[in-house]
C-alpha cells in the first residue's frame, strides 16, 4: 500500500521536546524515515499526436443527375447501405426492364431451339446462335442493373454523415462532392517515438491518450502497427495505435498527448525525491540499520511525480531516511519517526 508522505511539514525542536523523542531520550538524532514496499510501476512512454478517422469517405456520384430524395439529416448517425441520396432513375429503370424483357425472350428462343435440335430439326449453328443471343441479353440486363445501382448512393460502413448543401430537386455532376462520412467508433492516433525505443514498443501494448477539448477524461487504446522505416531526418519511426471512442466524444484533427505502457513493475520499491544524495555522477540514500544510520549507493530507474524508483541497493522492508540527512553521519545513532507517530502528534 503506498504510503502518503507530508514532507512540508517542518520538525523543530520544540515539537520534538514536545513528543519526548530527543537525542537524550532515545540515543540518536531524530529523522523523519519510511519503510520501503514494492509498489506497482508503470513504464510509460509520453509523445503527442492528432488523432484521425479510421474511415472516412466524401461520397460523390459515378453519374450525373437530378436529386430526387436526400435520406439523413446532418451530424446524424446511420448504418451501413442506408440510401443517402437519390437520383432520378426513371430512364434507367425503363432500361432495365426493357433488357429483362430481352433476356425472357431470348430464354425461350433458347429453349424452342433446343427442343428442335434434340428432335434433329435445328442445326448446332441455330442452337449456339441462340446461346450466344441469351447470354448477349443477360450481358446487357446485367449492365442496366448497374448502371440503375448507381444513382442510389448508400453509405459504405457505419458512421457519422456530415454537413451537406444539397437539396432534392438539384442537378449534380459526376465526381461532384456531396456528403462527408466518418467511422467515429474507432480512431487512428498515430505518433512518432525515438530510435532508441524502437526495441520496447510491440503491438499490443496499451496506450491512454488526453485532448485539450476533455481535459478530464481518458481514452485507452493498443498499439496495432509499427512503422518498419526510421526518418533519416528526425531519428524517429511512427507508432499507430486504435483508440476506442464508441461515446463519440472524440473527431478527427484533434491535438491527444499519449502515455504508451511498455511495461510493468509489480515489485518497483520507490522513495521519494528528497531522499536522494547526489555524490558526482552517484546517488545514495541513507538508511537505518540496528539503530543506525548506513549509507548505501543506488541506482535510480523511472521518476514518477515526487518519488523515484531504486533499481538497486535497497529491499523491500529497508526503513530509508527522508529529511534530516544533513544533520546525520553513516554509523551514527538515530530515532526515526514514521509518518505514523508524526500524524499522531499532529
Amino acid at each position: 500500500m503506498k504510503t502518503r508522505f507530508n514532507i512540508a511539514k517542518a520538525i523543530s525542536l520544540n515539537f520534538l521536546m514536545a513528543i519526548g523523542l530527543t537525542s537524550h531520550a532515545q540515543g540518536g538524532l531524530p529523522a523523519e524515515v519510511i519503510k520501503v514496499e514494492a509498489q506497482s510501476l508503470k513504464s510509460t512512454i509520453n509523445s503527442i499526436g492528432t488523432l484521425k478517422a479510421n474511415a472516412s469517405v466524401v461520397l460523390s456520384p459515378e453519374v450525373s443527375g437530378r436529386i430526387t430524395r436526400v435520406g439523413f439529416s446532418d451530424g446524424t448517425s446511420v448504418e451501413k447501405g442506408t440510401l443517402l441520396f437519390q437520383l432520378d432513375d426513371r430512364t434507367q429503370q425503363a432500361q432495365l426492364n426493357e433488357a429483362r424483357a430481352r433476356v425472357n425472350l431470348s430464354e425461350i428462343e433458347y429453349k424452342r431451339i433446343q427442343k428442335l435440335f434434340k428432335q434433329k430439326a435445328a442445326s448446332e449453328n441455330d442452337l449456339d446462335s441462340a446461346a450466344a443471343n441469351l447470354s448477349i441479353n443477360q450481358s446487357q440486363a446485367e449492365y442496366a442493373q448497374a448502371q440503375l445501382k448507381k444513382l442510389a448512393i448508400k453509405a459504405p460502413f457505419k458512421g457519422m454523415i456530415g454537413l451537406h448543401s444539397i437539396s432534392a430537386g438539384e442537378y449534380v455532376n459526376a465526381g461532384q462532392d456531396l456528403v462527408t462520412l466518418v467511422d467515429l467508433t474507432t480512431l487512428k492516433f498515430d505518433f512518432a517515438l525515438p530510435e532508441t525505443y524502437l526495441s520496447k514498443v510491440k503491438l499490443g501494448q496499451r496506450i491512454e491518450i488526453t485532448t485539450p477539448a476533455f481535459p478530464n477524461q481518458t481514452y485507452s487504446g493498443t498499439v496495432t502497427a509499427i512503422s518498419p522505416a526510421i526518418n533519416e531526418q528526425s531519428r524517429s519511426f511512427m507508432v499507430r495505435a486504435i483508440i476506442n471512442n464508441q461515446n463519440l466524444e472524440l473527431r478527427p484533427g484533434l491535438f491527444a498527448s499519449a502515455v504508451l505502457e511498455i511495461s510493468q513493475n509489480d515489485n518497483a520499491l520507490l522513495v521519494p525525491e528528497q531522499a536522494l544524495i547526489p555524490q558526482g555522477q552517484q546517488y545514495f540514500v541513507m538508511k537505518v540499520v540496528d539503530g543506525k544510520v548506513a549509507q548505501v549507493p543506488v541506482e535510480i530507474g523511472q521518476r514518477r511525480k515526487a518519488e523515484v524508483e531504486l533499481v538497486s541497493g535497497l529491499t523491500a522492508g529497508d526503513v530509508v531516511i527522508i529529511a534530516g540527512q544533513i544533520k546525520l553521519q553513516p554509523g551514527a545513532p538515530v530515532t526515526p519517526l514514521f509518518p505514523e507517530m508524526l500524524q499522531a502528534n499532529n
